[in-house]
Formats: C-alpha cells, sequence, structure tokens
C-alpha cells in the first residue's frame, strides 16, 4: 500500500489548468517538455500559456500530425517566446510511439482514439484498425526539457523504461485504478517505479471516466556536490 496513489479532489479537473501554478509551487522553470501521446494538440495552449520555450511531442498516430503542426503554430510560434538554451529546436514532432528501444510496434486504433495504445484493450473497448509504426525511446528526443507528460494508455511502463528521469525535474502521468489494456500498467504500478526512483506525487486530477488519474510527479533534489 506505500506506492498507492490516493486521489483526495472531490471533482474533476484538467491537469493542464494547474499546470502553470505548479510549476511555481514545485519551483520547476518552464525550460522545455516532452509529451508522450500528443494526440491533436490540445495542449499545446497550455505548455505555451507556463512559456515552455522547447516542446518536444511525440505521437504515432499519423492521421493526427497536421492538427497537432497546426496547434504549435497557432499558440507557440504565435508566441514569440525566447529561443530554447543550447540551440535546441523550440518545435518538435516525433511521428513515434515512445518505447523502451528503437524499433516497430503496432498501435491499435479503437472507436475513441483517445484511448488508442500500443498494447492491445481489454473489452468492452474495441479495436478498428491496426497500424505498424516506429518506436523511440523518450531518452533520444528529451534534450533540453525538464518536464515529460505521458498519456500513453497503460504503456506507460514502456514509456519510463525508455526515458532518463535524471534528467527530468516533473512528470505528469495518467494512470488508472485497474489495467485496462493487456499488459497494461495501473496507478499502483506507476507509483512503484517512480517511488522507486525518488520521485514523490505532489498533485493529482481526476477524470470523468472512473478511475483514471493525472498524477504529478516531482524529482528527487540532486545530491550535494
Amino acid at each position: 500500500m506505500r506506492n498507492q496513489v490516493i486521489v483526495r479532489e472531490q471533482v474533476t479537473a484538467r491537469w493542464e489548468d494547474h499546470l502553470p501554478g505548479l510549476l511555481g509551487q514545485v519551483g520547476v522553470p518552464a525550460q522545455g517538455v516532452v509529451q508522450v501521446g500528443a494526440h491533436r494538440g490540445q495542449e499545446v495552449a497550455a505548455f505555451t500559456a507556463c512559456r515552455f520555450r522547447r516542446l518536444v511531442m511525440m505521437e504515432p498516430n499519423l492521421d493526427h500530425l497536421s492538427a497537432l503542426r497546426e496547434q504549435l503554430r497557432v499558440h507557440h510560434l504565435a508566441a514569440g517566446l525566447p529561443e530554447p538554451a543550447d540551440g535546441h529546436l523550440p518545435r518538435v514532432v516525433v511521428a513515434a510511439a515512445a518505447g523502451r528501444t528503437r524499433g516497430r510496434a503496432t498501435l491499435n486504433i479503437t472507436p475513441y482514439d483517445k484511448q488508442s495504445s500500443m498494447l492491445p484493450p481489454l473489452q468492452p473497448m474495441a479495436v478498428v484498425r491496426q497500424v505498424s509504426v516506429p518506436v523511440v525511446p523518450v531518452s533520444e528526443v528529451q534534450h533540453g526539457c525538464n518536464v515529460l507528460v505521458v498519456d500513453a494508455q497503460g504503456a506507460e511502463l514502456d514509456v519510463l523504461a525508455g526515458t532518463d528521469l535524471s534528467r527530468l525535474r516533473l512528470a505528469v502521468i495518467e494512470g488508472s485504478v485497474s489495467a485496462r489494456y493487456s499488459g497494461g500498467s495501473t496507478l499502483d504500478s506507476i507509483a512503484a517505479h517512480m517511488t522507486g526512483h525518488g520521485w514523490r506525487p505532489v498533485a493529482s486530477w481526476a477524470h470523468e471516466r472512473p478511475g483514471v488519474v493525472d498524477v504529478a510527479w516531482l524529482a528527487p533534489e540532486p545530491a550535494a556536490a
């Protein structure tokens, strides 16, 4: 029970509405963010409001890339934010799933495509089509970023296994109380992974869909030199 995430909120909330305030509360600067499962760019406006200089957006479904790039243009490019440090590009779209190692895997697309996953969904969810997509570890694209956002529909542990957590300060990870995909993660298994690396939960937001929660994790303080 030590790793269990307890959700105390009584009403549903959207994590992106609270991200600017949370960054200030925990003292994490808006340097750069990697979003796994960027979909059609619904959170780009929120990242821009936080004044993140660098956005790395990972999305395996090619059908969404045009809308995602348009959101980056309308919001992030138009904001005229300062260039990222160290010559990093301000906006990068990675047309791939995030995973443990490089390769290819099958994306299972569901009727409600926000529930599409690299893992087979459990009933009553169904698969309407399958697509072979590239897989890239987050560690290969997270340069210049200090925040991670994960919406991987059950594949969160695979995403985290391919991420260099030591280079990040904050992570917002969606999870569910019980697995909704074959071999999928749960809130407890995600918590075990994060606490095992010294991270601690600092906020959580329940979805309207019962049992689904976004949890914000803060990295351990760097060891003194």
